[in-house]
């Protein structure tokens, strides 16, 4: 093989391993709130306080009217699926933090702080703090963590999620 065929062989690997590369990175949604997207749960980089999912996929988007919709689909350790969703804004009142035939039985205030952060609590229905929350993007925007501390146990928990593509 003659040099300048070499040199345009490693040339297009080149170019095909930084197509590769960003074709695997997701863009996230909203610019303005990067917590926005789909989200799986990373078993391996997250620590639990208790037994953990078997699986957690989160949707969260903008659905007008500064209201944002969470999906969220998972798999509980007994193995039985579970689907929540619920509704908020980043004004700092509480909304109930329920799901799909489930009633809330708490209430959740969020605060988006810049487009890499939310902090969000969580409150019984006597009005009393439960939980405190961060959503955490990381700088190339395709991990986000949340990290949790209770008010009642000493366990501090932090689940780490990959963004996936948004459906269309």
């Amino acid at each position: 093989m003659t040099l300048s065929r070499t040199l345009g062989a490693v040339a297009a690997l080149a170019c095909f391993a930084t197509m590769d590369a960003h074709a695997a990175s997701v863009k996230a949604p909203n610019p303005k709130d990067l917590t926005q997207g789909m989200w799986e749960l990373n078993h391996a980089k997250s620590k639990f306080c208790g037994t953990p999912l078997k699986k957690s996929t989160r949707y969260v988007r903008d659905i007008g009217w500064d209201m944002v919709l969470v999906t969220w689909d998972m798999i509980r350790a007994d193995g039985q699926p579970e689907l929540r969703q619920y509704v908020y804004r980043y004004d700092g009142d509480k909304y109930p933090g329920g799901g799909i035939e489930i009633p809330a039985i708490e209430a959740i205030s969020w605060k988006l702080i810049d487009p890499n952060h939310v902090e969000f609590v969580h409150w019984s229905k006597d009005n009393k703090k439960t939980g405190t929350y961060t959503r955490t993007v990381s700088a190339d925007g395709q991990t986000l963590t949340q990290n949790f501390k209770s008010e009642s146990r000493p366990c501090e928990e932090s689940q780490v999620f990959d963004r996936l593509a948004n459906p269309k």
